[in-house]
Parts: C-alpha cells; structure tokens; sequence
C-alpha cells in the first residue's frame, strides 16, 4: 500500500522546517552550549594511536531540540556520529554543512565511545582514507527523507546514494570499506542502529 501523497508531503515539511531549525544551532554544542568555532580543515593530521584510536566511533548524546526529536523518533540515546581519525580529531557531516573535521574535545562530556575488535591497523587506515576522501562532501537531505518514511510508515523506497551522506551513514560506509558491515539489516542506518550493531561495543564515555 502506497503511503498518500499528502502525508508524504507533510512529511518533507516538517523535517524540512526541522532541519532549518538545527542551522540555528551550528554555533552551539550538542549540549545547547556555545562553543567556540574552530576552522574547518581539509587534511587529516597524523597522530599517535591512545586509548580512543583511529576508527573508533562516537555516539553523541545531543540536547537540542532537533537531538531530542531525533532521539524520540529512533528510540536511542544518541542522536549523532562522529569518528576518530588520529588523537584529537573527529569527521562529522551535519545539516547545511559539508563533511568536516572538528576537534574532538567539543563533544567532551556528551558522548561514548565505540571500538570494533575485529579492526586491524589495516582495516583502520582504509577507514581513516576513505573518510578522508570524504571531506567537503554535501549533506544527504534526501536521505533524512528516506529514514523518516521507515520510522513513520514503515515503508522503504529503493534510494542510491551518491556523493553525499549524513552522520551514521559516513561512518557506517567507511566500515564497509573496510569489510565490515556493521548494520546487515540496514542499509543505510542511524546512530540508534549503530549502537546496537554487534560489531561495536561501548568502550567509555567521552
């Protein structure tokens, strides 16, 4: 049964006003703190492997309003991804914004930290190079879409990506690179179905 045009178009609506009202929040922290901003890097910086290593992925604990619908909506904790890529610095993509590196002290205190075991210092570094590559791509609107149709309707439309992705699915996909599927039964998850994968366990918070 097709979903009516009408709620699909409220739909778009409201994420749509949603999405624009988490531009309003960029220069806040996800704890709905300001933060300082720091300048968007295009290059990856080498550093020495610590307790969180390169690879490892942050599950971020968001207080905003758009956070708490988020979280509401896919029953989790979480409401966003980030990842390590040396010792102080994390990629992330958020709404009007291209994939970026941030430091990863600003989400000190609202996030935990997930390691896959099964990852060598091979595996490790397809990860880091493919997200790497990955830096300055756009944000995938049609792909909140997609997610919101599957938790409201329970109905899921063949969708490719392209070039462009959000948080869980960057992260998820440089997994995938590196042989490991994190989400077998979800093509294109959300940070409640990462942390439920098999393949990551909580190591501590952040």
């Amino acid at each position: 049964m097709g979903v009516p045009m009408r709620n699909l178009l409220f739909l778009v609506s409201v994420f749509m006003l949603l999405w624009f009202i988490s531009y309003s929040f960029l220069n806040y922290s996800n704890l709905g703190m300001p933060v300082k901003q720091q300048p968007e890097q295009s290059l990856i910086e080498p550093g020495p492997v610590s307790e969180i290593q390169p690879g490892d992925i942050l599950l971020i604990r968001g207080n905003t309003l758009v956070d708490k619908i988020i979280k509401l909506v896919t029953r989790s904790p979480y409401s966003h991804v980030v990842g390590v890529v040396n010792h102080n610095q994390v990629v992330e993509i958020l709404p009007f914004s291209t994939t970026r590196v941030k430091k990863i002290q600003d989400y000190t205190g609202c996030a935990d930290v997930f390691t896959c075991e099964r990852l060598s210092n091979n595996d490790r570094t397809k990860i880091v190079s493919y997200v790497n590559g990955k830096i300055g791509t756009s944000y995938d609107y049609s792909l909140i879409i997609w997610e919101a149709s599957r938790y409201f309707f329970n109905w899921v439309w063949p969708y490719e990506t392209r070039d462009s992705s959000i948080c869980s699915t960057l992260w998820s996909e440089a997994y995938r690179k590196a042989g490991i599927e994190l989400c077998p039964d979800v093509k294109f998850p959300v940070p409640g179905d990462l942390a439920k994968s098999r393949y990551l366990h909580k190591v501590r918070g952040y």
